[in-house]
């Protein structure tokens, strides 16, 4: 069984954000071993594993390339899911570094229990009708039941609303460079909210989906910069001051 032209596209495109996405998490992570700073250990793990949903379709792609067909159903779903609820988790550790440092534990406490009710469930279906956690659509494709979807959303709007009160310190600063950051992350939310949502609900062609990954693309990069904001970046975007 050959690869489609839709298929090619599919698996490139995610392939290309998971490479960027790992790529700059650890870039981020390894500041840790340089500053001492739990913050970059924490939002870099983050994006590492933010990007999990993409994980299956890069692998599966490229064993299709091998064998034709990819990787099995269930391997697929598990390596799309298992680590997002530890995603959010390292986020909100590092949210409430900086926001809600009082209320940490009911926080952390809460997603907990969401997390867990999360994997429980996953874990059942997985074992007992993976139909009930979604279908693939070829080797790189996948539409995710409704159970699934749920949890999903919940997932991105903590990291979303969470992630716009923690961007907002930054738009307070009077420094230049800082309120920079700050506009940076506030577009990585956005653009990441976006490209999620559209990447599960829209139908694909080879066009929707360069577009849609190009949105994932552009924000992780931001993520990039609203947590370094490395020289190039200072420049193009700082050029005027």
């Amino acid at each position: 069984m050959s690869l489609s032209l839709l298929d090619t596209v599919n698996g490139v495109f995610s392939l290309i954000f998971v490479a960027i996405s790992l790529l700059i998490g650890f870039i981020i992570l390894s500041r840790f071993f340089k500053y001492k700073e739990r913050i970059y250990l924490l939002v870099g793990a983050t994006w590492i594993f933010i990007s999990e949903p993409w994980w299956p379709s890069s692998l599966s792609f490229l064993i299709a390339l091998i064998n034709g067909v990819g990787i099995p159903e269930g391997v697929y779903f598990l390596i799309g899911n298992l680590f997002i609820p530890l995603a959010i988790v390292f986020w909100l550790l590092a949210f409430t570094e900086f926001l809600y440092s009082e209320k940490r534990k009911i926080i952390l406490s809460t997603f907990v229990i969401i997390g867990t009710i999360f994997e429980i469930l996953f874990f059942t279906f997985l074992f007992i009708n993976q139909s009930l956690i979604g279908n693939l659509n070829g080797p790189v494709d996948v539409n995710y039941k409704s159970f699934i979807m749920v949890f999903l959303v919940i997932f991105l709007l903590i990291v979303v609303i969470t992630g716009f009160l923690f961007a907002n310190l930054s738009l307070k600063s009077e420094d230049p460079e800082v309120k920079l950051k700050g506009k940076l992350l506030i577009i990585a939310y956005i653009t990441f909210s976006v490209g999620a949502l559209l990447d599960a609900s829209v139908p694909f062609s080879e066009a929707t989906i360069i577009i849609i990954r190009l949105i994932l693309i552009l924000s992780a990069i931001c993520w990039y910069g609203g947590f370094l904001l490395p020289k190039w970046m200072k420049k193009l975007l700082l050029k005027s001051k």
